[in-house]
């Protein structure tokens, strides 16, 4: 049965979670930690570690591969056990973390993977979660917070279904990438996801091909043919695409000019984000702006 152990991480806090726990050896030191993160804490997690972070407030701000984005209150982030990360809770924020190795991700998703469908893998990726879901699971980690008998398996099931429930769709896209093992398509589809995800929480932040190439590991061609087989789309095109609709989001909920859109928004110039903006939106960004003022 594998432990949880839950933490209160109280206002003001900064904290690092250890890959093991108390200097035990792997086979004991594997267990579930569940933090609920009160206002303006930080948590820094080393690479070894996957985690599962659900806002619910405000929202957090997480740093990895050397980029900053918000998370959403909404949303949950599931993070790359390959790299560190630092996560920032702010003033008027909540968050609840879930954290384990990736082996014990493993026995907690297999025990549901008959009925959802297996994944080899934690891939980082940001999650859309209910409100119902959201209430169901504080309420959950608020029980963890007050029981002292930490060996929980319906605790511990939970966060294995969570996990595969969110993950799962993720799974047809798998079954695009080339290999003979599912092994082999996991670690190809991880590198690829590693890159959409950077484009997909980083949109202004100056990425090239040579980025995303030395993030996966790939030749610029490898990772051109790799990413449209399996995306249906470039990674350009993915870029430009995340970009517009940033931009889109900025144009509706503030007052920005247009060319502050553009520079935030990631372009190189106005030229190249009126094209852009044009060819998926289907007109000009102030023809947008108006539309939405009707």
């Amino acid at each position: 049965m594998i432990e949880v152990k839950a933490v209160r991480i109280t206002s003001g806090r900064n904290i690092s979670v250890t890959p093991l726990a108390d200097g035990l050896p792997r086979e004991q030191g594997d267990h579930v930690r569940v933090l609920l993160c009160e206002r303006h804490s930080r948590v820094s997690v080393p690479a070894g570690m996957t985690g599962l972070w659900c806002p619910l407030s405000s929202g957090i701000w997480v740093e990895a591969l050397g980029s900053r984005f918000f998370v959403k209150r909404g949303s949950v982030y599931t993070s790359d056990p390959d790299y560190t990360h630092e996560i920032n809770v702010p003033m008027r924020g909540m968050s609840i973390a879930v954290l384990a190795r990736h082996s014990v991700w493993a026995q907690l998703t297999s025990s549901c993977s008959e009925s959802i469908g297996s994944l080899p893998v934690v891939f980082p990726a940001n999650h859309v979660m209910p409100v119902g879901s959201r209430l169901a699971l504080l309420q959950l980690v608020r029980r963890l917070l007050d029981r002292a008998d930490t060996t929980d398996s319906r605790a511990s099931e939970h966060f294995g279904q969570m996990m595969m429930q969110m993950q799962q769709c993720f799974l047809p896209l798998l079954q695009r990438c080339p290999g003979s093992s599912v092994a082999r398509r996991s670690q190809i589809f991880l590198r690829l996801q590693r890159a959409r995800h950077l484009i997909q929480t980083s949109p202004s932040r100056g990425i090239d091909i040579t980025t995303l190439g030395k993030l996966t590991n790939y030749s610029a061609n490898q990772l051109i043919r790799l990413f449209r087989l399996v995306f249906g789309e470039t990674p350009y095109a993915s870029l430009l695409r995340v970009r517009v609709e940033y931009a889109q989001r900025l144009i509706r909920d503030t007052e920005m000019d247009i060319s502050e859109v553009s520079r935030i928004s990631g372009f190189e110039n106005r030229t190249s984000f009126s094209r852009a903006f044009k060819i998926h939106s289907g007109g000009t960004a102030s023809e947008f702006r108006t539309s939405l003022r009707q």
